[in-house]
């Protein structure tokens, strides 16, 4: 007999991404993540699988010391008889290689030197690796050992992360040669900026990576660069200047050589720090001008519809065909990314992957362009990983979500569309479980984030809580969203709180028209980041909504400004180039915080006190308000959290949050509550 999803149903979901084709095309290494509830964290260990069928087989098993074992980032060798990984197996994370023809995998890198990325050279006897410098220790002899101040100098813009926290510009992430025999590594850039995606050209001789050298400035991009590649490199340096290969007018990542060599392959745009579509780019190497492929198609390579139920550390990368003829790439296409090949004369697109299949999270093809896997998801899946050859259907090869979810009982979205303003707009409402009909039930608006990102044919586990809950859910993509086109994804810029809060209100208004089970008399709204910030203004602008919840969110976009990592370029463009000094008062005009005298709703407010994206600030102030204004409001603060706990937080408090969230509603929403 089946039943309804729980919260507690998060422990027992497993994941699969990263997936890798072997360059034979016979075999697929990939990720598996799961819950270890004991250690309250994640588990992720390598599998493989034949192409041709079979069941998986389990390929790693290390142990770490302590805490939760991570094994991730499986590359082939070129002859595809070995692989490197990354590993915490000895305490801290290091590259090892692994012989598929059996024994032990072995360390390539020390505990010290913080393993990034790591690629294979043509010939298999070296690998191009991202390795952090090393840190400074000063030398003291037993006994000498003196308490330190912890104060840290700052004389830098860009000098936190979230996720990561303050940044150490002395310990910058570099490229380096790394001999796969005896482990002796030579490194091959130095300077203030941080390497990322390195790829060979296919003789070997040149290397190109994509790296961020204007770090100072407030508009700021990372370009693509290449360097060639010393032969029979003596000594630990052999130092290369790099030379920029995009065009540095905007953005440009994930660098690889087409077959031959005589190209290269990127994504990005050419339009600076604006918020513009993602394309490819294709420059003939070394000294060519980018050409962009697929400009006339008026879609973005902006990755998969949000989810909360998904741990996927592949790559979107685009690859070339074997002939150079067409690009294998995803774009996003309203609240789908399928997988295109793109021809590269004509611009012309060809569907690969079928419209049952909606979204990808990653991908990658064997070196013949004919054998592709992929990791697949829909509405009542988080992702499971498929095998598809030229000219044929996807196979699933893996069922990591059956046992679980042939127990529940899941809700299924039905997607609509309706006119705003001149504009058509997509929609998705899921109804209440076990609905009877004649009777009314609540309806949860939920907003995503970004804004420039999209909801669309993913699982979300917090949506089927609602459903179980009895309570409808309605989410949708308005104006600034992506996957509709350009302009549909700038119209919310220099208007936050205009556009985007009619589309979102009158969605609503649809939904009450279309669907008669809703009460309109028990309305939610919620959201996090911008899906906050547009909650926080919602019950500052109407009291339709019964009740709130807010999640990282923004109140003030002037203080966010300073206290965001993001927010002296992000908040900038975001309003319309608004300048914090000549535009004060255009700034307060779209902060929430101005309007608080006006709520009626009760809010509750989640924040995570390492946010450095949406700082705990913007949740403080937005509290302390509310409480000074005799407002009903509640604040759910998780510590040592940063803004992604709703997607990859301790599994406790993942669990704690969803548990927050069904109190603070059942208690506004449930007949006779509040």
């Amino acid at each position: 007999m089946s039943r309804t999803i729980t919260p507690e149903d998060l422990f027992q979901m497993v994941w699969v991404g990263d997936p890798q084709v072997s360059p034979d095309g016979r075999h697929v290494v990939y990720v598996e993540t799961r819950v270890n509830a004991e250690k309250n964290g994640y588990e992720s260990s390598l599998w493989l699988l034949e192409t041709e069928g079979g069941a998986p087989r389990r390929l790693t098993w290390g142990k770490a010391p302590e805490g939760v074992t991570s094994e991730t980032a499986p590359r082939w060798s070129p002859d595809g008889r070995s692989l490197v990984f990354q590993s915490n197996r000895s305490g801290k994370p290091r590259l090892y290689l692994l012989s598929l023809e059996g024994g032990e995998a072995r360390p390539l890198t020390s505990e010290e030197e913080g393993v990034g990325e790591a690629v294979f050279s043509p010939d298999g006897e070296w690998l191009a690796v991202v390795l952090r410098d090393p840190e400074k220790k000063e030398e003291a002899s037993e006994g000498e050992r003196k308490p330190k101040p912890d104060a840290r100098w700052i004389d830098r813009l860009r000098y936190k992360f979230n996720g990561v926290g303050l940044l150490e510009p002395e310990r910058r992430r570099h490229l380096y040669l790394l001999h796969v025999a005896t482990g002796r590594k030579v490194r091959l850039t130095r300077g203030d900026f941080d390497v990322q995606s390195p790829s060979f050209s296919p003789d070997g001789r040149w290397l190109v990576f994509s790296a961020n050298m204007r770090t100072e400035d407030v508009q700021s991009w990372p370009d693509v660069y290449y360097i060639p590649v010393p032969q029979a490199p003596e000594g630990e340096e052999a130092i290369q200047e790099p030379k920029r290969l995009s065009s540095g007018k905007g953005p440009a990542y994930g660098p690889v050589f087409s077959p031959s060599g005589r190209y290269v392959l990127y994504a990005g745009h050419e339009k600076g720090d604006m918020v513009a579509n993602v394309i490819p780019y294709a420059v003939e190497f070394p000294s060519g001008t980018p050409r962009p492929l697929g400009e006339g198609l008026d879609l973005s390579m902006s990755g998969p519809a949000g989810a909360d139920a998904r741990w996927d550390q592949g790559s979107l990368r685009p690859v070339w065909s074997q002939d150079e003829g067409k690009v294998f790439l995803s774009f996003t296409v309203g609240g789908t990314n399928p997988l295109f090949a793109l021809d590269v004369k004509d611009g012309t697109l060809t569907r690969l992957t079928p419209e049952s299949i909606p979204t990808l999270t990653s991908f990658s093809f064997s070196r013949d362009g004919k054998v592709w896997a992929f990791v697949g998801a829909h509405a009542l899946s988080p992702g499971d990983l498929y095998v598809q050859k030229e000219g044929e259907e996807p196979r699933q090869r893996t069922f990591t979500h059956q046992e679980l979810f042939s127990q529940l009982e899941l809700a299924l979205p039905t997607k609509f569309t309706f006119e705003n303003e001149g504009v058509t707009l997509e929609a998705w409402i899921m109804e209440p479980l076990r609905r009877e009909e004649g009777k009314k039930y609540p309806l949860i608006l939920s907003i995503h984030g970004g804004p420039h990102t999209a909801y669309g044919e993913a699982f979300f586990h917090e949506f089927q809580l609602y459903a179980a809950q009895g309570w409808g859910v309605l989410f949708m993509n308005p104006r600034g969203s992506v996957g509709y086109g350009e302009a549909f994804t700038q119209a919310c810029l220099g208007d936050w709180g205009g556009r985007d809060y009619r589309d979102l209100m009158a969605g609503v208004d649809e939904a009450l028209r279309r669907f008669p089970w809703i009460d309109s008399q028990r309305l939610a709204v919620t959201g996090g980041s911008y899906g906050g910030y547009m909650t926080n203004w919602i019950i500052t602008q109407t009291t339709r909504f019964k009740v709130a919840i807010t999640d990282r969110s923004i109140s003030n976009l002037y203080s966010m400004y300073g206290t965001s990592d993001i927010g002296f370029h992000f908040n900038r463009r975001e309003l319309g180039d608004a300048d914090l000094w000549a535009d004060e008062e255009k700034i307060m005009e779209r902060s929430p915080i101005r309007y608080l005298p006006q709520v009626e709703t009760p809010l509750l407010i989640v924040h995570s006190d390492q946010d450095l994206r949406c700082p705990i600030e913007q949740a403080e102030q937005l509290y302390i308000a509310l409480k000074v204004l005799g407002k009903k409001v509640a604040f759910l603060r998780f510590s040592g959290e940063n803004h992604e706990l709703s997607r990859s937080g301790k599994p406790l408090n993942r669990l704690e949050r969803l548990k927050g969230y069904l109190k603070w509603f059942r208690e506004h929403l449930e007949e006779g509550g509040d």
